[in-house]
């Protein structure tokens, strides 16, 4: 494995690429027409990392020097992370003089793709229409495309010591580097995309790596199974999604965002109820990909790939893709903006499904002892609550009410950027855990019958007491879980802050039916409280609960690093960028700027705190200290009363989490015996039963439907078919018979057939 410092010189060949951005700046390109780097530099690496790895797999250089493909991998994300730097660094530069018209927006086109004509009813041809790829960028865009290629990278980091120090791994590699690029490029794709073709065709490619990634140990049954049903069943969301796009088409008579989004309401023309059904058709495939109630199967089991796959999916990549279509529904709505009115039910439909899955989600999250499918749910929960301030937002939004859907639409977008970040580091975390409590096992296993045979290195009943063995991964997971649960003045709480009050407000002074989303929504925060406090606990608080804990210790290169970061970008960017007025820019940008506009950075701080703490509106601050009560004090009480607990004696902790596991062990200890063992809790660890509905269904329906199209294909198509070839082998053998080869026979035949045409002639016309 060698030392870090050995480790580190592989880094060398990444300097080329960070040259790149550089030097096109100083040639004079733009940094909007260069974006497309962004997408090609992974694209050019799949091929690369794919062919080469198989040239040279078991190649000394290879495996050691570029870890079967990973420092090209990396390298490849680091142009793509650095262009997207330059692009918004460029856009933040330039925004002041950016005009309303343009709507905050820069397009830029690539590629004139293919050109035709279109005959229309009356058969007249329509003018040239040309289908491009370009780039449309705005604070949405730039904002996703920073956490894709940034999460990309720094996940990619993680890989080279998670990935390339198990044997399990060795002389595959490769294939995963190879996957875990494209699957990069398809993110990166869809988020710079210019129309909703080019959004659908790079958001299929994301769908086929999924299978890709999620199936990688393809040999484990259940890692097959997961694959296929991950597979399976975003493509019922995408079948949605496809027929929202061609409804979208049949509408505007374009996919591109410059024609569609310049005038969604085309003079007030459009059907609303149309475009509605058009809206909801892709909000059914942003369901599917988002892993949202009822399409929310298939993520739990997508865990059964690598714990790098699971951070890309959870944070930098798939599941954030639906939220990004969501938000492209924004111009539809904005009625003070050319939208069209009528559209308020989409908003009521959004926030329901986001309330029922983010209390659903974090309720089976409760009874989860597999640390990964823990954080699996708190992703699906944490969507959710973007999905819900979504919703709310669409529904201000058609109602005129910009004020309010500026705050609560920019909250919904800033929380996807803390909970990606605090996500990401989380399944990294969680991810170094696993690495080391499997490699101490195999170390202690290694020439002994220990009986550890069944071992589950990921069942957090199988540790207990790391925070003295891993003293970052312990403060990392500590800060993630805190952004998570929306601990006051921690990453999280800024953004989801703004989603509970504003929902509230929706359904306090405006619509009571949004009144069953807001309550969901608040009673999450204290369950998101519980069950990620017992995850922390479970894991790094108490006794080692394992002997093989005792063993595990916190040295793989290439893993620390990606930790370090995030906790520092989790801690405290999500408290800057509030101040810096991220949440009105990300809605706003042309009336917004990022920044404190010449204004004190004390003023900004203390306006941000009255604004969280003490809002002028007296229900919004009994609903917000209510959120805080349940988060901070409630939840994690009640986890540190059923699995807290001093660390074992003579052992002690990184000082930045000692006062945690202290604390835990100072609310006495309370027997949840009979809890875990009640009727809802076998609910709760079943998934409320969903998968086997869902079998259940299946197989009374589609496969008696499968069935019967298979006989139908077998007997009737195929027995027509044989039976036509079966009819002609023998007309043809019997005229094989009459061919005899001799011209009497043939002058005969000639005769006969003109005979018989005379004779029929004759009785025809008599």
């Amino acid at each position: 494995m060698g030392s870090s410092g050995n480790e580190y010189r592989l880094l060398l060949p990444l300097i080329p690429a960070l040259l790149i951005v550089p030097l096109m700046a100083l040639a004079g390109v733009e940094s909007v027409d260069a974006a497309f780097l962004i997408v090609l530099a992974p694209f050019i690496a799949f091929p690369i990392i794919l062919v080469t790895g198989q040239i040279y797999n078991g190649n000394t250089t290879w495996k050691n020097t570029l870890k079967e493909g990973g420092v090209i991998g990396l390298s490849a994300l680091l142009v793509s992370l650095s262009t997207a730097v330059w692009v918004l660094v460029d856009y933040l530069r330039g925004a002041r003089e950016i005009s309303k018209e343009a709507g905050g927006r820069q397009a830029s086109s690539w590629i004139d793709w293919i050109s035709f004509d279109v005959l229309q009813s009356d058969y007249t041809m329509t003018t040239e229409r040309i289908i491009g790829v370009g780039v449309w960028i705005d604070s949405i865009t730039l904002m996703l495309l920073f956490v894709a290629t940034f999460l990309c990278f720094l996940i990619c980091w993680f890989s080279l010591g998670y990935m390339n120090t198990d044997p399990i791994n060795e002389d595959r590699n490769h294939r995963f580097y190879a996957e875990f690029v494209l699957f990069a490029m398809g993110m990166f794709g869809m988020v710079l995309a210019d129309n909703f073709l080019w959004l659908f065709i790079f958001w299929e490619i994301m769908g086929l790596c999924s299978y890709l990634l999620i199936g990688f140990y393809f040999w484990k049954e259940s890692a097959a199974y997961a694959a296929k049903k991950a597979f399976l069943t975003t493509r019922v969301g995408d079948v949605f999604l496809m027929v929202g796009i061609l409804v979208l088409y049949d509408i505007y008579g374009s996919l591109e965002f410059s024609v569609i989004f310049s005038d969604p309401s085309i003079g007030g023309t459009v059907d609303s109820d149309k475009l509605f059904w058009a809206l909801l058709m892709l909000f059914i495939g942003a369901v599917g990909k988002s892993a949202q109630f009822p399409l929310h199967v298939w993520l739990p089991d997508a865990m059964e790939g690598p714990t790098p796959v699971s951070a890309l999916i959870h944070a930098a990549t798939m599941v954030n893709a639906g939220l990004y279509l969501v938000a492209r529904m924004v111009p539809f709505v904005d009625v003070g903006n050319y939208g069209v009115a009528g559209l308020e039910d989409l908003g009521l439909i959004v926030a329901y499904i986001g309330g029922i899955t983010a209390f659903m989600a974090a309720s089976i999250a409760f009874v989860q002892n597999d640390i990964k499918k823990v954080l699996a749910y708190s992703t699906m929960s944490q969507l959710a609550y973007i999905f819900t301030g979504l919703g709310v937002s669409l529904w201000f939004y058609n109602h005129g009410k910009e004020d309010a859907a500026v705050l609560v639409f920019g909250g919904s977008m800033f929380h996807l950027f803390n909970h990606a970040m605090a996500k990401g580091m989380l399944f990294m975390a969680s991810g170094s855990v696993i690495h080391e409590v499997h490699h101490a096992h195999d170390h202690l296993d290694e020439g002994g019958d220990h009986d550890h045979h069944d071992f589950d290195p990921q069942d957090m009943r199988n540790m207990g007491g790391l925070a003295s063995k891993m003293p970052v991964t312990s403060a990392a997971m500590m800060i993630g879980s805190m952004s998570i649960i929306g601990i006051p003045l921690i990453g999280g709480f800024w953004s989801k802050e703004a989603i509970v009050a504003k929902t509230w407000k929706a359904s306090l002074d405006y619509e009571p039916l949004l009144m069953g989303p807001a309550i969901l929504v608040l009673i999450t925060a204290g369950m998101t409280g519980f069950y990620m406090s017992r995850m922390w606990l479970m894991t790094f608080a108490g006794e080692p609960k394992h002997e093989v804990v005792e063993h595990v210790h916190e040295s793989t290169p290439w893993i620390k690093e990606p930790l370090v970061i995030l906790s520092v970008i989790s801690a405290l960017g999500g408290f800057g960028l509030a101040v810096l007025g991220v949440v009105k820019w990300l809605a706003k940008p042309y009336k917004y700027d990022l920044g404190t506009n010449g204004e004190p950075i004390l003023d900004r701080v203390i306006y941000e705190l009255e604004h969280a703490f003490l809002p002028d509106d007296p229900n919004l601050r009994i609903v917000g200290w209510t959120t805080i009560f349940l988060s901070l004090v409630v939840g994690p009480i009640f986890a540190a009363r059923i699995h807290g607990g001093a660390l074992k004696e003579g052992h002690s902790s990184n000082p930045l989490v000692s006062w945690l596991v202290w604390l835990s062990g100072k609310f006495g200890s309370q027997d949840a015996t009979e809890i875990s063992n009640s009727t809802l809790a076998e609910a709760l660890e079943n998934r409320l039963y969903f998968d086997y509905y869902y079998e259940l269904a299946l197989s009374k329906t589609v496969i008696p439907l499968s069935e019967v199209a298979a006989w139908f294909d077998k007997k009737i198509i195929d027995g027509i078919i044989k039976r036509v070839e079966s009819n002609s082998s023998l007309g043809s053998f019997q005229i094989r018979r009459a061919t005899t080869g001799r011209a009497s026979d043939y002058v005969l035949m000639v005769a006969v057939g003109m005979l018989s045409v005379f004779l029929l002639s004759l009785g025809v016309s008599g």
